[in-house]
């Protein structure tokens, strides 16, 4: 993966967000976008992490800290990861996991979870490829 960094992810990455959060299957505006990463980027519990290559942001991993009445130890969330289609199955998902799992030990987190759609079954085989078990189901109820 010669040329591909990555590093924290910043307001100036807007328009590439927007592209990749709209491939994961939620469509925003960049002025959706903004704000959202406005409310997260300093969030001292809240990481995104983005896959470059040069100056173009080719993917992304974010997750936050939180604490579990079932586990004593801080659990880094997932809550999201893409990497552009074009760039799919060289790695950079991977790269990105690992980067995301750095830091949420930096943070004190013992484990890292994540939920993934039913319907996204290469997402499973890749989260089980990396190290990760399934453990459970996700059910949603939207109140808005």
């Amino acid at each position: 993966m010669s040329g591909i960094s990555t590093r924290l992810g910043s307001r100036d990455d807007t328009d590439a967000l927007v592209e990749l959060v709209g491939a994961l299957g939620y469509p925003a505006t960049a002025a959706e976008i903004r704000r959202r990463v406005g409310a997260l980027i300093d969030r001292p519990d809240y990481v995104t992490i983005v896959a470059c290559d040069g100056e173009s942001v080719i993917g992304l991993a974010g997750a936050f800290l939180h604490l579990a009445l079932e586990h004593d130890g801080w659990f880094a969330r997932l809550t999201g990861l893409v990497v552009h289609e074009s760039w799919r199955g060289r790695g950079i998902g991977a790269l990105l996991m690992e980067q995301l799992e750095q830091w949420s030990r930096q943070h004190g987190a013992i484990a890292v979870t994540l939920t993934s759609g039913n319907h996204r079954h290469e997402a499973h085989d890749f989260y089980r490829h990396i190290g990760y078990q399934q453990t459970g189901v996700r059910f949603t109820k939207f109140l808005a």
